[in-house]
């Protein structure tokens, strides 16, 4: 549900050591100059600097919205080159600042702007969208569990799920849950909320620290039977009780105008929204102002700041309002309003960032895998990229976004898709070589194709490709014609499609996924990936996405090759702002090209994206430049201020708490070093982060401290050995 590199990135190979001197060395001669003390504490840097530069790696736990699945690995040195930048991503969530008292995040709305007024203020003026809304899944997300909302069948009262028995009942028009997988004692809780009404019901219990996690037994809508959610994606390489933490793990799209309220030293949650639901405000922007200027009946003309019409917004900006939810992303800042740039907000997670899995994100060439990212399938479409359709051209009723009641997406409607392919519409069985009315000739089921995979369910590919029975064969991507030709193999539809459209018109596809497998693939002919990979960023008719995917495997599998420092330094200014974004990522990797790499993260700090602006603020950071001359020096700290803000968001998190208590370290910040890495124990006591709390205090002079924490290191920990060299620095510096 969700889960994102340069300061881990090079921290992770011998270039990390010094990155790790240039940033320590200059903040120790400081402190020197000022203490006595510290300036004895010189004799640990060589320690701490080679601590966070091979310590600098978290265990990640990712998950996507709607879907309660746990990836866990851990980063290292013996890691391969093209999954650093994964561990740099989740390092970068990290980096940050933890409590109210040490920063207020960048979400403030400007007096002058419109605020939001809820739901309910639209309704008196526009009751027919209303009710329609109101009856739609947008509407149903999240609900106050209560007779009108609860699908489940409390009334099976036990019931047993993986071996373990739950007690289902209602009293009063209260739903209760009874479980012992929590704490291994049975424990009745109260059902607070439902999520999800059409094919899933989930369970939501509020504890006493604020935490609202899905109880285990969820409700299959279409069977009609209790299953463990666990089932829809099981996290079986993570040890322990796996529950999911909604206000953590799904904070941003299930109900409207959500803030966290997460408070660090309390380690509780006050989580707080203004709808149930995505209401009229998630897709029209803040409706205050609109409320008040129509709500007078003398009023003339239009309001300054009015609410956003989608369909008015350009192809581009009317897609990313529906993108806000419907992508897998990053939230780079918070609070986004319809009719903003996306990439103000989000970064979109591609498919090159991605750990290997059996149940991967994405397909080899690209496209989803996975549901909840329609805005990432349909972004690659030609569709959107040639013919710039955006996401109303089809769902002609937004009100209310219930497939089953928009007859026009029926799966034998073609009419939708002949509204531009007139020529192929009006000779229909010559275009498909397949009787017209079957099958075969639907359009839906030939270039939408459920190779998407959903909660318990199959959902439609949204970036409209032509199939291609070769990736089935080298890369085993389904394909449309072997979805209904189940009898057949790949082979035979590869034929099929050769003696009837030849193979040009689906080489996009063959060539993304015969880059990007290749990519992946540490035994594939280098040069011939760099070549394919490279093709792809050169053409600008590839599309953002393919491009920027490209560019990520290219900065993690060619970071020591000087053709690609070239590819990185020329994509910072590409028109497209997710090819400026992935290339800042990855242009610090090469020493040699230092102040062509400076100058270049200078100049984006003036990017019109926040996400360039971000990601070259973080490069800057992890070269070891602390400021900037010029005009730009307000820019550097209003970017690293962006960053910071961002990852407040994550402060809820033991292992990206351990990640910043890292960067504090590098940056030699050590008493924001010292509370994140205390606040990462207090999450979690069994995070490894007592040697890095122990040398923060022996930075800060606290040395009896510091000695406490690393004499409770015991035998055996991954700690141990680098906690003993460390005391021993202690002894021999007291001597």
């Amino acid at each position: 549900m969700l889960r994102f590199g340069s300061l881990e990135q090079l921290a992770q190979d011998g270039r990390g050591e010094r990155l790790a001197a240039q940033n320590l060395s200059g903040f120790l001669s400081c402190l020197a100059a000022r203490s006595r003390a510290l300036c004895a504490l010189l004799l640990l840097a060589p320690l701490l600097r080679a601590a966070t530069a091979t310590l600098i790696g978290v265990k990640i736990r990712t998950f996507r919205s709607g879907n309660v699945r746990a990836s866990r690995r851990e980063t290292g040195k013996t890691q391969a080159n093209r999954l650093r930048h994964h561990a740099y991503q989740q390092f970068a969530k990290g980096v940050g600042l933890y409590c109210s008292f040490i920063l207020t995040p960048m979400t403030a709305t400007p007096p002058s702007l419109p605020t939001y007024a809820g739901a309910k203020t639209c309704t008196p003026c526009h009751a027919a969208e209303s009710k329609a809304w109101s009856m739609s899944r947008h509407s149903k997300m999240i609900q106050a569990a209560n007779a009108g909302s609860v699908v489940g069948d409390f009334s099976r009262g036990q019931i047993t799920l993986r071996n373990s028995p739950y007690r289902l009942s209602a009293r009063g028009g209260v739903y209760y849950i009874t479980e012992s997988y929590l704490t291994g004692k049975p424990v009745e809780r109260r059902v607070d909320y439902t999520l999800g009404s059409r094919r899933i019901q989930h369970y939501l219990s509020t504890l006493a620290d604020g935490r609202i996690i899905l109880l285990p037994p969820a409700w299959d809508v279409l069977r009609k039977e209790w299953f463990h959610n666990l089932e829809i994606s099981d996290p079986s390489d993570a040890p322990g009780v796996q529950i999911q933490l909604w206000n953590k793990s799904c904070y941003g799209c299930h109900v409207s105008r959500e803030q966290k309220n997460y408070d660090g030293e309390k380690n509780a949650y006050k989580t707080s929204w203004l709808d149930f639901g995505i209401n009229c405000e998630r897709c029209h922007g803040p409706a205050s102002e609109h409320v008040a200027f129509y709500g007078d009946p003398a009023h003339k003309g239009k309001p300054a700041h009015d609410v956003v019409t989608q369909s008015k917004l350009d192809y581009r900006r009317n897609t990313m309002v529906c993108a806000q939810c419907h992508s897998l992303r990053d939230i780079f800042v918070d609070n986004f309003r319809a009719g903003e740039d996306y990439f103000d907000h989000f970064q979109p997670i591609l498919e090159f960032s991605q750990p290997e899995s059996d149940d991967p994100n994405y397909w080899a060439d690209g496209r989803p895998r996975r549901f909840s990212a329609d805005a990432l399938g349909f972004w690659q479409s030609e569709c959107f990229l040639k013919g710039k359709a955006t996401c109303l051209d089809c769902h002609v009723t937004p009100h209310n976004t219930n497939i089953d009641r928009n007859p026009q997406l029926r799966p034998d409607a073609n009419a939708l898709c002949t509204r531009c392919h007139a020529a192929e519409g009006q000779t229909l069985s010559a275009h498909t070589h397949h009787a017209e009315g079957s099958t075969g000739s639907s359009c839906i089921e030939c270039h939408m194709p459920r190779t998407v995979f959903s909660v318990k369910a199959e959902i439609r590919d949204h970036a409209l490709g032509i199939p291609a029975p070769e990736n089935t064969i080298h890369h085993k991507i389904p394909n449309a014609c072997n979805s209904c030709h189940k009898d057949k193999d790949a082979q035979w539809s590869l034929t099929h499609m050769n003696a009837w459209y030849g193979q040009e018109s689906r080489q996009k596809w063959i060539r993304r996924a015969d880059a990007f497998a290749g990519a992946r693939d540490a035994h594939s002919n280098a040069e011939e990936t760099l070549a394919r990979l490279e093709a792809i960023v050169a053409h600008a008719d590839e599309g953002p996405l393919a491009r920027a995917n490209a560019l990520g495997y290219l900065g993690t599998r060619y970071a020591n090759d000087a053709r690609v420092f070239r590819i990185l330094e020329l994509a910072m200014d590409d028109q497209e702002t997710l090819v400026r974004s992935i290339a800042a990522r990855f242009l610090n990797q090469w020493p040699a090209y230092r102040s062509e790499t400076i100058a270049a993260f200078t100049k984006a700090l003036s990017d019109s994206s926040r996400a360039v602006q971000i990601e070259a603020a973080v490069g800057l950071v992890s070269m070891g430049v602390r400021e900037v001359a010029g005009e730009e020096a307000d820019r550097f700290q209003a970017a690293e201020g962006l960053f910071r803000a961002r990852m407040s968001l994550n402060s809820d998190d033991a292992e990206q708490n351990v990640a910043a208590g890292k960067f504090y370290l590098l940056t030699a910040d050590f008493s924001r070093a010292v509370t994140a890495l205390r606040m990462s124990l207090m999450q979690d006591p069994t995070t490894p982060a007592q040697y890095l709390l122990g040398g923060a205090y022996a930075q800060q002079g606290d040395l009896k401290t510091a000695r406490e924490i690393l004499e409770s290191i015991p035998p055996g920990d991954g700690q141990y050995e680098r906690a003993q060299r460390l005391l021993q620095a202690i002894a021999a510096m007291k001597k």
